[in-house]
């Protein structure tokens, strides 16, 4: 049995902007072309927050969805203001937010 790697706070917050990549994030594929832009690839964390509160509220966005993404922006706000263990939870719990929006979009055929 081999142990699972978990990501690292890089590893999260990079996961986090993939999914607001201007060229490919499914975010901005799912907002366009009206909606929010997407994030460069270097964008930092704070950018990130606000894009996603950007597309939690953009009108484009079911409710059920919108609800999600702003959970997620909220968990990756706090990891701004925390440090060290309660940091990596915070960017974890925005990643598995936006891991559960993803899939909402699937299920609900949207």
């Amino acid at each position: 049995m081999t142990a699972e790697r978990r990501l690292t706070s890089e590893e999260l917050v990079r996961e986090l902007r993939t999914a607001l990549n201007a060229d490919t994030g499914w975010l901005p594929a799912l907002c366009a072309p009206n909606g929010p832009a997407g994030l460069p690839a270097n964008a930092g964390l704070e950018a990130v927050v606000e894009r996603l509160l950007a597309f939690a509220s953009a009108p484009e966005v079911p409710a059920a969805l919108a609800s999600v993404l702003q959970r997620a922006a909220d968990a990756a706000d706090m990891a701004l203001v925390t440090e060290g263990a309660a940091h990596y939870h915070h960017l974890g719990t925005a990643y598995a937010y936006l891991t559960q929006a993803q899939g909402l979009i699937g299920r609900d055929g949207q």
